[in-house]
């Protein structure tokens, strides 16, 4: 099937499924084939994935939850990573069998917690997942410092110069594309999310007894912070790949995302058989 065929699946209606506080987590899916949940990072829903879903749902059926704080998720309010771990987990309990599951920066982080508190998964995949804790601020010194008191958009710019290190040329491209607009609307939850980030004490030893295929995405041309945590992981978990998608930094998903689907097929397909050696 052609990726413009694809794109003319219909995604389902809205569900949603109750975490363990009560937060209502939507999620929409496509495709046909073993189940792959994608989690977005900050600045960030569902959107992010439209260019790579319909590419991953010719051979897939795929999730795309929105994190707390987003559409149907609830306004944004205060909580701790752990609570997002635990969204993850209710999304992946409502799907009915072992899931793939793929998370992006910020969201590569929850996805990172809730694996270490489910037994559903088949595989786990992470785009950059970027140094928590007192990190947080020392990274992102000048946007904490603005983030209760400037304008939406120039909160976005600051957060693009100083998180993933988006080039100026880059950040002027995206100031112009269509999406632009809603990545602003998200500002609302950005102080929440960075708060929890903050607040995470990640261990990277944690994932040595992790007991499913890891594969870690890297973009060639992404700052070196943004590879500490994969490169920790890649250092102590058992089954672990990398892979680095050339010419590429943070948002990939939406510069080539022909390359990243094809990386992401490439491994979950790969990954029954391996998992069917583990047994």
């Amino acid at each position: 099937m052609t990726s413009e065929a694809a794109t003319q699946k219909v995604m389902s209606e809205m569900q949603t499924v109750s975490s363990a506080d009560g937060t209502q987590i939507p999620y929409w899916y496509s495709g046909d084939g073993p189940p792959l949940l994608l989690v977005h990072g900050a600045l960030a829903d569902r959107i992010a994935w439209i260019l790579i879903q319909p590419l991953l749902a010719e051979r897939f059926t795929v999730y795309a939850m929105n994190r707390r704080g987003r559409e149907a998720s609830g306004e944004p309010a205060p909580h701790t990573i752990e609570r997002e771990f635990e969204d993850i987990v209710a999304v992946v309990d409502a799907i009915d069998e072992p899931v793939h599951l793929l998370g992006h920066s910020g969201g590569a982080l929850c996805t990172l917690g809730a694996a270490l508190l489910t037994d559903r998964l088949r595989s786990l995949t992470l785009y950059e997942p970027p140094p928590p804790g007192s990190r947080v601020d020392v990274e992102l010194e000048s946007l904490r410092k603005m983030i209760h008191k400037a304008d939406p958009e120039e909160i976005v710019i600051e957060f693009l110069r100083t998180g993933p290190r988006v080039p100026e040329v880059d950040i002027e491209r995206v100031r112009q594309s269509p999406i632009w607009p809603h990545i602003v609307s998200l500002t609302p939850s950005l102080p929440a999310e960075l708060d929890a980030a903050a607040g995470y004490d990640f261990d990277a030893s944690h994932y040595s007894t992790l007991d499913i295929p890891l594969l870690l995405l890297l973009g060639s041309d992404s700052p070196p912070v943004l590879h500490e945590v994969s490169d920790a992981l890649a250092a102590v978990v058992p089954d672990v790949r990398m892979a680095v998608l050339s010419g590429q930094q943070h948002a990939a998903n939406y510069d080539a995302p022909e390359v990243f689907a094809a990386e992401v097929t490439k491994f979950l397909e790969e990954t029954p058989a391996l998992v069917k050696e583990r047994l």
